[in-house]
């Protein structure tokens, strides 16, 4: 009886899926409910039926079912993570047969596998050898796909949709189902295109006012090169796309293999993989140990995230902005350290005592305020734009040549230097000590010992208590982002 229920929740999933083409759930996730949650599932069962010497019936399985399940996940021997993906996929095709009624709702305990992530290595950033060595690969098959003609093949989609993902950060899952109208108007930037992804329970068919914000996927900006790409997709395959199930997606292609000869389909997780790996042995790319290069998009995502993370000073309420998400979720998932950056978060610019002034007899040059302390020239410093703007990367002040630090400014300094601690309980320990652990070490190590001892603990205590406008709202690190 239980397989068989089992059985008719995947035939109704299968089903819905060929009547939406694949906007419910994919064919490949349906899939993996029977590879990864049934197959671990349904043996516990026969189990079960064996200990009670009869058949399992649909009421056997309630909430103390569900708990003998869990813990006999726990006993295997594969790794948390693991039993984890064992027990959601289980969970999905219990919950559709709880939406049937074939069996109870609420037999669910909450958050059976607290922590799992933690055990999950998951995939890394790419090095700054690899990354050039992969944009330099797309680069070269992007020319050659430009000049042939004719429409694409799965293998010429896949990189494709690499240099999409390897210039935007999208994620897989959006990027494979883009649509053919994914690329809008940027509503401030001329030159920029905001590229569109909705989830699978939105309108698949054009951008139209009947969709509802909540069906947006991501939304992330594109530059011209990106719309080049995806124009040429969209142009050259556009007979086969109306030929096909699929009109309204970007990467749909015609079959070559023997088997599926002159069939269309769309880019999959399975086809992505094998244009991936034949792009790799193309191009004969490795990693730092000479080994093949293991790449995927969520590797190009992080890789992305990464990059931006540098580009950007090392601001990650910046980065987590460009990346759709928020600062704890690129701090815990995506960034990773620097390797040179203990080397690189010290003090550049100068701390100006009374000392070094010889009690005011050595005229300091002229400096500007600036809400952490004094700077140069915030128009034409070192990391100013040098556009007409005044500058505003304040977090990476510490590493300007154009700093300045005067007994004046200790007040706002530590007003700062209390901003960042509070944002340790937010963003979590390890990516705090991470982003923002050397600029209170600086403060501490670098600034603070250079001034009378009194003086800055009197500023200190102050600026606890009372911080400077500036830095007295808690959300102004990520306002100024």
């Amino acid at each position: 009886m239980v397989v068989y229920a089992t059985q008719r929740a995947l035939d109704l999933m299968a089903r819905a899926c060929a009547e939406s083409d694949g906007k419910t759930l994919s064919a490949a996730t349906i899939a993996r409910y029977h590879q990864n949650g049934l197959s671990a599932f349904l043996p516990f069962c026969a189990t079960m039926s064996a200990a009670l010497k009869r058949e399992l019936r649909l009421d056997d399985i309630d909430r103390q079912f569900i708990d003998q399940f869990i813990a006999h996940l726990r006993q295997s021997d594969v790794r948390l993570s693991s039993q984890k993906v064992r027990y959601a996929t289980t969970k999905a095709v219990l919950a559709a047969m709880g939406e049937s009624g074939w069996i109870a709702k609420d037999i669910f305990p909450r958050n059976p596998f607290p922590n799992s992530n933690r055990s999950m290595k998951g995939q890394t950033a790419l090095s700054e050898p690899e990354r050039r060595s992969v944009l330099q690969a797309l680069k070269t098959d992007m020319r050659a796909i430009i000049k042939g003609s004719g429409s694409l093949t799965s293998e010429e989609l896949a990189v494709c949709l690499l240099a999409i993902a390897a210039r935007t950060g999208i994620n897989p899952t959006p990027a494979l189902e883009l649509l053919t109208d994914c690329l809008q108007p940027h509503p401030i930037k001329s030159d920029r295109y905001v590229l569109v992804s909705f989830k699978r329970r939105g309108n698949a068919t054009h951008i139209q006012s009947l969709r509802r914000a909540a069906d947006v996927e991501s939304m992330v900006s594109a530059l011209p090169d990106v719309a080049r790409i995806i124009d040429l997709v969209r142009e050259r395959n556009d007979t086969i796309r109306q030929s096909s199930n699929s009109p309204a997606f970007l990467f749909v292609y015609e079959s070559l293999s023997r088997k599926n000869a002159g069939k269309m389909g769309r880019l999959a997780q399975h086809t992505l993989t094998r244009g991936i790996k034949a792009f790799l042995d193309r191009h004969q790319i490795t990693d730092a140990d000479g080994k093949p290069l293991r790449l995927n998009v969520m590797r190009l995502r992080k890789t992305f995230e990464n990059h931006l993370f540098t580009l950007s000073g090392q601001d990650p309420f910046l980065t987590a902005r460009l990346g759709g998400h928020t600062p704890k979720v690129s701090d815990n998932h995506y960034l990773e350290a620097p390797e040179r950056a203990e080397q690189d978060w010290r003090l550049m610019g100068e701390v100006r005592t009374e000392e070094l002034l010889n009690h005011g007899k050595v005229a300091p040059l002229p400096t500007q305020n600036t809400p952490i302390a004094h700077c140069r020239d915030t128009l034409n410093g070192e990391r100013a734009p040098k556009n007409g703007e005044h500058c505003q990367k304040f977090l990476a002040c510490f590493r300007c040549r154009s700093f300045v630090v005067t007994s004046d400014d200790l007040h706002r300094v530590f007003s700062l230097y209390w901003a960042l601690v509070r944002m340790r309980q937010k963003m979590g320990a390890s990516a705090w000590k991470r982003v923002y652990g050397h600029i209170i070490r600086i403060i501490d190590q670098e600034i603070a010992p250079q001034f009378d001892g009194e003086l800055v603990s009197i500023q200190r205590q102050r600026a606890e208590v009372d911080p400077h406008p500036f830095w007295r709202d808690p959300e102004r690190l990520e306002d100024i982002a």
